[in-house]
């Protein structure tokens, strides 16, 4: 059972397995702290409309390989996970199917975002807060989930030291990533990204955070000559940051549509996810790691973390 620290008025919740009863009332949403300085709603909302229901085609190879990633570095079937960045809830749904006796938490910074999501997907309790500031008493999952979450958060060393102090000793860190720093464009900036990594980079900040590197892999490997040329020619067309582009959002809207869309994308993940059976991909979209924290991420907790990050 996660312990869920008291709120900012000093009332401790307590999760009954459909709602948070706090004192006289409940509650599907505990609410911390926030920031959300490297993301806002009206890019899920502009994802949700032009992606579909969850269905562009790397989004749903980047859940099923966080999920391969689980089983197959023996996450306990009745484990605790907690997802950061749960956003709209398609990896959350996913994962209760995959883990049905697992207790899984999903979080994010937006408690509008997260009250919505409450009234569609029951029996999961949903944490508004910012890692960065993050009031869950560490040492208490199995596994952290977290991605594309880190490219938004401008002191990634810090929230990678918040995930290693919510692991047990062993526990597992998913985490993915937008790989290649060369390829930051306008579409990066406008979808408030603070960076692109490489492979050494995430190995090398994870490894000073607390965490064993066990896994490192690319996602987008088949599709990756036509990605790298469509980011080469944003730049430049409209420069890293997209300063000259004219209906920025217009653009970055008309990038996800096509992409969602497309036939093509689809069949070149099928392809990609046969080939990878056999092969190690060289290069990709996206970079996913798999790590387990140590025992040194667990002696950095001290005391939890109050919604003023106290």
């Amino acid at each position: 059972m996660i312990d869920f620290p008291a709120l900012a008025s000093g009332e401790t919740p307590f999760w009954d397995g459909q709602t948070f009863q706090i004192g006289q009332r409940t509650s599907r949403v505990l609410a911390y702290s926030t920031n959300p300085t490297g993301w806002d709603e009206t890019l899920t909302a502009l994802h949700e409309a032009e992606a579909g229901d969850g269905a562009h085609p790397i989004d749903l190879a980047s859940r099923h390989a966080a999920i391969d990633a689980l089983r197959r570095h023996r996450f306990p079937e009745d484990g605790a996970l907690l997802e950061i960045g749960c956003s709209s809830g398609f990896l959350l749904r996913d994962l209760k199917r995959a883990f049905p006796n697992a207790e899984i938490v999903g979080s994010d910074v937006f408690l509008e975002l997260l009250e919505r999501l409450g009234r569609s997907l029951p029996g999961l309790p949903l944490v508004q807060m910012d890692l960065l500031q993050c009031p869950i008493r560490g040492g208490q999952f199995d596994a952290v989930v977290a991605l594309n979450v880190l490219e938004h958060i401008e002191s990634d060393t810090t929230a990678l030291l918040r995930m290693a102090e919510l692991l047990k000793p062993e526990g597992i860190l998913v985490l993915e990533v937008p790989q290649g720093p060369n390829l930051y464009d306008l579409y990066d900036a406008y979808l408030k990204h603070f960076r692109r990594y490489s492979k050494q980079e995430v190995v090398a900040k994870c490894s000073s955070s607390g965490f064993k590197p066990i896994e490192v892999k690319f996602l987008g490997f088949v599709p990756y000559i036509p990605f790298w040329l469509m980011k080469k020619l944003n730049r430049l067309r409209y420069g890293k940051r997209g300063e000259r582009a004219l209906r920025l959002q217009e653009l970055v809207r008309g990038q996800i549509k096509t992409t969602a869309d497309s036939k093509l994308l689809r069949l070149a993940f099928l392809v990609e996810k046969a080939l990878c059976t056999r092969i190690s991909a060289p290069i990709g979209i996206r970079c996913t790691l798999v790590a387990r924290a140590s025992d040194a991420g667990q002696v950095r907790w001290q005391t939890p973390r109050n919604s003023a990050g106290l």
